[in-house]
Protein backbone atom coordinates (compact mmCIF):
# COMPACT_ATOMS: atom_id res chain seq x y z
CA UNK A 1 0.00 0.00 0.00
CA UNK A 2 1.17 3.48 -0.93
CA UNK A 3 1.65 6.35 1.63
CA UNK A 4 -0.80 8.33 0.05
CA UNK A 5 -3.48 5.34 0.10
CA UNK A 6 -2.48 5.00 3.80
CA UNK A 7 -3.42 8.44 4.25
CA UNK A 8 -6.68 7.96 2.41
CA UNK A 9 -8.05 4.79 4.85
CA UNK A 10 -6.58 6.52 8.01
CA UNK A 11 -8.92 9.13 7.27
CA UNK A 12 -12.22 7.15 6.11
CA UNK A 13 -11.58 4.96 8.89
CA UNK A 14 -11.62 8.26 11.32
CA UNK A 15 -14.75 9.69 9.51
CA UNK A 16 -16.52 6.34 9.77
CA UNK A 17 -19.75 7.00 12.45
CA UNK A 18 -19.98 4.65 15.60
CA UNK A 19 -22.60 4.98 17.72
CA UNK A 20 -26.67 4.93 17.38
CA UNK A 21 -28.17 7.78 19.27
CA UNK A 22 -32.10 8.12 19.98
CA UNK A 23 -33.60 10.71 17.09
CA UNK A 24 -36.69 12.67 15.85
CA UNK A 25 -37.47 14.01 12.73
CA UNK A 26 -35.19 17.40 12.39
CA UNK A 27 -31.85 16.32 13.34
CA UNK A 28 -29.11 13.63 11.96
CA UNK A 29 -30.66 11.03 13.00
CA UNK A 30 -28.92 7.57 13.97
CA UNK A 31 -26.21 5.45 12.27
CA UNK A 32 -25.81 1.95 11.67
CA UNK A 33 -24.33 -0.38 13.99
CA UNK A 34 -22.55 -4.03 13.18
CA UNK A 35 -24.67 -7.06 14.21
CA UNK A 36 -22.96 -9.24 16.19
CA UNK A 37 -23.14 -12.76 17.45
CA UNK A 38 -23.37 -14.94 20.90
CA UNK A 39 -22.31 -12.78 23.63
CA UNK A 40 -21.59 -9.61 22.83
CA UNK A 41 -23.14 -7.88 25.79
CA UNK A 42 -19.86 -6.23 26.77
CA UNK A 43 -18.96 -5.23 22.81
CA UNK A 44 -19.49 -1.70 22.23
CA UNK A 45 -20.31 -0.27 18.75
CA UNK A 46 -22.81 -3.39 18.31
CA UNK A 47 -26.06 -4.60 18.26
CA UNK A 48 -26.67 -8.22 19.58
CA UNK A 49 -28.64 -10.36 16.67
CA UNK A 50 -30.82 -11.83 19.41
CA UNK A 51 -31.16 -8.82 22.06
CA UNK A 52 -34.50 -6.66 21.58
CA UNK A 53 -33.85 -3.70 19.73
CA UNK A 54 -35.74 -1.56 21.74
CA UNK A 55 -37.22 -1.59 25.06
CA UNK A 56 -40.94 -2.53 25.64
CA UNK A 57 -40.72 -4.68 22.34
CA UNK A 58 -39.69 -8.35 21.95
CA UNK A 59 -38.18 -7.55 18.27
CA UNK A 60 -34.53 -7.90 17.61
CA UNK A 61 -31.89 -7.96 14.77
CA UNK A 62 -32.66 -11.78 14.00
CA UNK A 63 -36.09 -11.15 13.13
CA UNK A 64 -34.89 -7.66 10.87
CA UNK A 65 -32.61 -9.52 9.14
CA UNK A 66 -34.54 -12.60 8.37
CA UNK A 67 -36.32 -10.48 5.58
CA UNK A 68 -33.24 -10.66 4.13
CA UNK A 69 -32.04 -13.86 4.93
CA UNK A 70 -35.59 -16.26 5.17
CA UNK A 71 -34.53 -19.33 7.79
CA UNK A 72 -31.63 -17.46 9.76
CA UNK A 73 -30.56 -18.88 12.91
CA UNK A 74 -29.55 -17.29 16.08
CA UNK A 75 -26.20 -18.28 15.24
CA UNK A 76 -26.01 -16.22 12.20
CA UNK A 77 -26.09 -18.97 9.79
CA UNK A 78 -29.05 -20.12 7.50
CA UNK A 79 -29.41 -22.11 4.32
CA UNK A 80 -31.48 -19.96 1.86
CA UNK A 81 -30.24 -17.07 0.50
CA UNK A 82 -32.58 -14.52 -0.63
CA UNK A 83 -30.58 -11.11 -0.52
CA UNK A 84 -29.46 -9.42 -3.66
CA UNK A 85 -30.69 -12.30 -5.96
CA UNK A 86 -33.98 -12.55 -4.41
CA UNK A 87 -34.39 -8.58 -4.79
CA UNK A 88 -33.62 -8.54 -8.45
CA UNK A 89 -36.06 -11.76 -9.24
CA UNK A 90 -38.61 -9.95 -7.86
CA UNK A 91 -38.19 -7.01 -10.17
CA UNK A 92 -37.38 -9.10 -13.26
CA UNK A 93 -39.28 -12.19 -13.97
CA UNK A 94 -37.18 -13.13 -16.80
CA UNK A 95 -34.25 -13.80 -13.72
CA UNK A 96 -35.52 -16.81 -12.70
CA UNK A 97 -35.26 -18.14 -8.94
CA UNK A 98 -32.18 -17.05 -6.74
CA UNK A 99 -29.80 -19.76 -6.22
CA UNK A 100 -30.19 -20.93 -2.50
CA UNK A 101 -26.21 -21.09 -0.61
CA UNK A 102 -25.20 -20.79 2.85
CA UNK A 103 -25.21 -17.63 4.69
CA UNK A 104 -23.42 -17.00 7.83
CA UNK A 105 -22.84 -13.53 9.27
CA UNK A 106 -20.74 -14.11 11.75
CA UNK A 107 -18.20 -14.94 9.01
CA UNK A 108 -18.79 -14.09 5.08
CA UNK A 109 -21.59 -12.09 5.48
CA UNK A 110 -21.23 -8.91 7.93
CA UNK A 111 -24.84 -6.97 8.54
CA UNK A 112 -25.85 -3.50 10.23
CA UNK A 113 -28.90 -2.18 11.96
CA UNK A 114 -29.75 0.98 12.99
CA UNK A 115 -32.65 1.99 15.06
CA UNK A 116 -34.70 5.42 15.62
CA UNK A 117 -37.76 6.03 17.91
CA UNK A 118 -40.72 8.31 16.89
CA UNK A 119 -43.04 8.41 20.17
CA UNK A 120 -44.79 5.45 20.53
CA UNK A 121 -43.17 3.49 17.47
CA UNK A 122 -40.06 2.64 16.33
CA UNK A 123 -38.58 1.46 13.54
CA UNK A 124 -34.83 -0.40 12.35
CA UNK A 125 -33.16 -1.06 9.56
CA UNK A 126 -30.74 -3.54 7.95
CA UNK A 127 -28.32 -3.81 5.62
CA UNK A 128 -26.59 -6.82 4.39
CA UNK A 129 -24.88 -7.75 1.20
CA UNK A 130 -26.04 -4.74 -0.91
CA UNK A 131 -29.80 -5.01 0.29
CA UNK A 132 -31.97 -2.65 2.74
CA UNK A 133 -34.54 -3.81 4.51
CA UNK A 134 -36.90 -2.02 7.22
CA UNK A 135 -39.36 -2.84 9.74
CA UNK A 136 -41.64 -0.99 12.37
CA UNK A 137 -40.48 -2.84 15.75
CA UNK A 138 -42.43 -0.98 17.99
CA UNK A 139 -45.14 -1.48 19.13
CA UNK A 140 -44.69 -4.95 17.32
CA UNK A 141 -42.88 -6.24 14.78
CA UNK A 142 -44.01 -5.26 10.86
CA UNK A 143 -41.33 -5.94 7.64
CA UNK A 144 -42.21 -2.62 5.41
CA UNK A 145 -39.85 -3.87 2.77
CA UNK A 146 -36.72 -4.44 1.16
CA UNK A 147 -34.33 -3.02 -1.86
CA UNK A 148 -31.18 -3.84 -3.72
CA UNK A 149 -29.17 -0.66 -2.92
CA UNK A 150 -25.60 -1.79 -3.73
CA UNK A 151 -24.23 1.08 -5.98
CA UNK A 152 -20.68 -0.06 -6.33
CA UNK A 153 -19.90 -3.60 -7.54
CA UNK A 154 -16.33 -3.16 -6.53
CA UNK A 155 -16.86 -2.43 -2.69
CA UNK A 156 -19.42 -3.07 -0.38
CA UNK A 157 -22.36 -0.48 0.12
CA UNK A 158 -22.40 0.61 4.09
CA UNK A 159 -25.62 1.99 6.21
CA UNK A 160 -24.60 5.88 6.86
CA UNK A 161 -27.60 7.03 8.85
CA UNK A 162 -31.45 6.52 9.70
CA UNK A 163 -33.24 9.79 9.35
CA UNK A 164 -37.02 9.94 10.21
CA UNK A 165 -38.62 12.18 7.64
CA UNK A 166 -42.02 12.27 9.24
CA UNK A 167 -43.34 10.17 11.97
CA UNK A 168 -44.09 7.14 9.85
CA UNK A 169 -41.29 8.05 7.63
CA UNK A 170 -37.79 6.46 8.09
CA UNK A 171 -35.28 7.04 5.76
CA UNK A 172 -32.06 5.34 5.16
CA UNK A 173 -29.24 7.03 3.55
CA UNK A 174 -26.35 4.33 2.22
CA UNK A 175 -22.62 5.07 0.96
CA UNK A 176 -20.83 2.99 -1.79
CA UNK A 177 -17.14 3.92 -1.04
CA UNK A 178 -14.47 2.98 -3.50
CA UNK A 179 -10.75 3.36 -3.63
CA UNK A 180 -9.17 3.51 -7.06
CA UNK A 181 -5.03 3.93 -5.99
CA UNK A 182 -4.90 7.87 -4.71
CA UNK A 183 -8.14 8.50 -5.61
CA UNK A 184 -11.78 8.22 -3.44
CA UNK A 185 -15.55 7.82 -4.48
CA UNK A 186 -18.43 8.57 -2.45
CA UNK A 187 -21.76 7.53 -3.85
CA UNK A 188 -24.72 8.24 -1.10
CA UNK A 189 -27.81 6.98 -2.21
CA UNK A 190 -31.73 7.60 0.33
CA UNK A 191 -34.65 4.94 0.13
CA UNK A 192 -37.66 4.98 2.68
CA UNK A 193 -40.87 4.30 3.80
CA UNK A 194 -43.86 6.58 2.04
CA UNK A 195 -47.42 5.23 2.36
CA UNK A 196 -46.09 2.17 4.40
CA UNK A 197 -43.95 1.55 1.25
CA UNK A 198 -39.94 1.13 0.96
CA UNK A 199 -39.25 3.25 -2.50
CA UNK A 200 -36.37 4.79 -3.97
CA UNK A 201 -36.20 8.60 -2.82
CA UNK A 202 -32.91 9.66 -4.28
CA UNK A 203 -29.39 8.78 -6.04
CA UNK A 204 -26.62 11.61 -4.44
CA UNK A 205 -24.70 13.12 -3.61
CA UNK A 206 -20.96 12.18 -5.10
CA UNK A 207 -17.83 12.86 -3.47
CA UNK A 208 -14.41 12.43 -5.11
CA UNK A 209 -11.15 13.15 -2.99
CA UNK A 210 -7.58 12.68 -4.45
CA UNK A 211 -4.02 12.81 -3.38
CA UNK A 212 -1.44 13.89 -5.49
CA UNK A 213 2.25 15.39 -5.68
CA UNK A 214 2.86 18.72 -6.81
CA UNK A 215 6.19 20.82 -7.41
CA UNK A 216 5.39 22.38 -4.25
CA UNK A 217 3.52 19.74 -1.47
CA UNK A 218 4.63 16.36 -1.27
CA UNK A 219 1.12 15.24 -0.69
CA UNK A 220 -1.36 17.63 -2.13
CA UNK A 221 -4.81 16.32 -0.36
CA UNK A 222 -8.02 17.46 -2.10
CA UNK A 223 -10.85 15.85 0.52
CA UNK A 224 -14.52 16.23 0.81
CA UNK A 225 -16.75 14.74 3.67
CA UNK A 226 -19.74 15.19 4.85
CA UNK A 227 -20.69 17.88 6.90
CA UNK A 228 -23.99 18.01 7.71
CA UNK A 229 -26.43 15.49 7.00
CA UNK A 230 -29.93 15.85 8.61
CA UNK A 231 -33.45 16.33 8.46
CA UNK A 232 -35.26 20.25 8.49
CA UNK A 233 -38.68 20.41 8.89
CA UNK A 234 -41.02 21.57 5.86
CA UNK A 235 -44.31 23.01 6.29
CA UNK A 236 -47.02 21.64 3.96
CA UNK A 237 -44.73 18.71 2.69
CA UNK A 238 -45.42 14.82 3.60
CA UNK A 239 -41.94 14.43 4.15
CA UNK A 240 -39.38 16.43 5.76
CA UNK A 241 -36.46 18.30 3.16
CA UNK A 242 -33.14 16.89 3.86
CA UNK A 243 -29.89 19.23 4.35
CA UNK A 244 -26.68 18.24 3.38
CA UNK A 245 -23.41 20.37 3.40
CA UNK A 246 -20.42 18.74 1.59
CA UNK A 247 -17.07 20.57 2.71
CA UNK A 248 -13.56 20.58 1.00
CA UNK A 249 -10.95 20.99 1.87
CA UNK A 250 -7.39 20.84 0.27
CA UNK A 251 -4.02 20.65 2.71
CA UNK A 252 -0.26 20.88 1.49
CA UNK A 253 1.90 18.41 3.34
CA UNK A 254 5.60 18.57 3.47
CA UNK A 255 7.61 16.00 6.19
CA UNK A 256 5.62 16.87 9.23
CA UNK A 257 4.32 20.30 8.35
CA UNK A 258 0.99 20.49 6.73
CA UNK A 259 -0.37 23.73 5.69
CA UNK A 260 -4.59 24.26 4.36
CA UNK A 261 -4.29 25.31 0.91
CA UNK A 262 -8.34 25.92 0.34
CA UNK A 263 -11.61 25.12 1.35
CA UNK A 264 -15.12 25.35 0.34
CA UNK A 265 -18.65 24.18 0.97
CA UNK A 266 -21.29 23.19 -0.87
CA UNK A 267 -24.96 22.95 0.50
CA UNK A 268 -27.43 20.97 -1.07
CA UNK A 269 -31.19 20.56 -0.36
CA UNK A 270 -33.40 17.61 -0.87
CA UNK A 271 -37.14 18.47 -1.36
CA UNK A 272 -39.91 15.94 -1.35
CA UNK A 273 -41.79 16.25 -4.74
CA UNK A 274 -44.76 13.40 -3.76
CA UNK A 275 -42.72 10.35 -5.12
CA UNK A 276 -38.89 11.27 -4.78
CA UNK A 277 -36.80 13.85 -3.32
CA UNK A 278 -35.24 16.21 -5.57
CA UNK A 279 -32.33 18.39 -5.11
CA UNK A 280 -29.63 20.84 -6.68
CA UNK A 281 -26.03 19.17 -6.73
CA UNK A 282 -24.85 21.34 -10.03
CA UNK A 283 -21.87 23.16 -7.94
CA UNK A 284 -20.58 19.85 -6.52
CA UNK A 285 -20.86 18.01 -9.70
CA UNK A 286 -19.09 21.12 -11.66
CA UNK A 287 -16.48 21.29 -9.33
CA UNK A 288 -15.47 17.65 -9.22
CA UNK A 289 -15.73 17.84 -12.82
CA UNK A 290 -12.55 20.10 -13.41
CA UNK A 291 -10.57 17.21 -11.50
CA UNK A 292 -12.05 14.31 -13.04
CA UNK A 293 -12.55 15.19 -17.03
Amino acid sequence: MTRLSCLWLTSAVLAAPLLIDPAIAGDSGTTFQSVAIGDCAAAKGTVCLTAPLVSGAPTTALDVLSDIYPGLGPDGAGKRFAGAEAVEAASDPEAGEPADRAVNIATNDSAEIAVVEAGTKAYAAAMSNGVVTVAEVKPAYRPLGRLLVDTDPGEPTYGYRLLLAAPSSPVVVTVSSHFNSEEGFDSFHLVGVVKDELVDLYDGPYLYSFAQATEQCEILDHRENVAVFETVAAAGRDLADVAIIIDYAATCTNGDATQPVDKKSFPIRLTFEGARYDGVSSALDDFNAKFTE
